[in-house]
């Protein structure tokens, strides 16, 4: 058994148990959890059981899912994780079989979400060139020097050809 306590922006604290095999969230009444804020999308996110863990995943939502600061997909929940649904954040419980609070004995490893993110000083050193739709200004001028040359070149052999031949011979 497990439990989400929901933090709304009134400062009003919401506790719901996920007693379900699935709890959908988001902003529409016919989702197990229903939180009526305007940063919610009216499916956004699901807390399931599955091989005996939890995991959140999103439903393809406008602000996002996150879970410990890291925006996810889908991502396995321990206890005390947090989770922000849009600008509503959320702390995840677990408990054991018998109702009580798994306690956090400070040794659980971290796991990492299934996204990851830019750092905010990567500069690329191998760019990839840049693709334009408009044609190359030097292209065109080389495209017209080459039909001038063979213009010339057609009007010299017209020319030649059409030569009168001289009669003094």
């Amino acid at each position: 058994m497990a439990k989400l306590l929901i933090q709304m922006p009134d400062g009003q604290e919401i506790t719901h148990d996920l007693s379900e095999d699935i709890t959908t969230i988001g902003r529409r009444p016919d989702n197990s959890l229903q939180i009526e804020d305007a940063s919610i999308s009216s499916r956004h996110a699901e807390i399931f059981f599955e091989n005996n863990s939890f995991f959140v995943k999103d439903l393809g939502s406008t602000n996002g899912t996150y879970l410990n600061g890291g925006q996810i997909k889908k991502a396995p929940l321990t206890h005390d994780d947090e989770l922000r649904f849009g600008s509503i954040v959320t702390q995840f419980k677990s408990l054991n079989n018998s109702g009580e609070l798994v306690v956090d004995d400070g040794e659980a490893e971290s796991l990492e979400t299934q996204t990851s993110r830019r750092p905010e000083n990567f500069t690329c050193s191998s760019p990839l060139p840049i693709v334009s739709d408009a044609a190359d200004p030097r292209a065109m001028t080389y495209l017209l020097a080459a039909a001038a040359i063979g213009l010339l070149a057609i009007g010299g052999a017209v020319y030649k050809i059409l030569q009168i031949p001289d009669s003094n011979f």
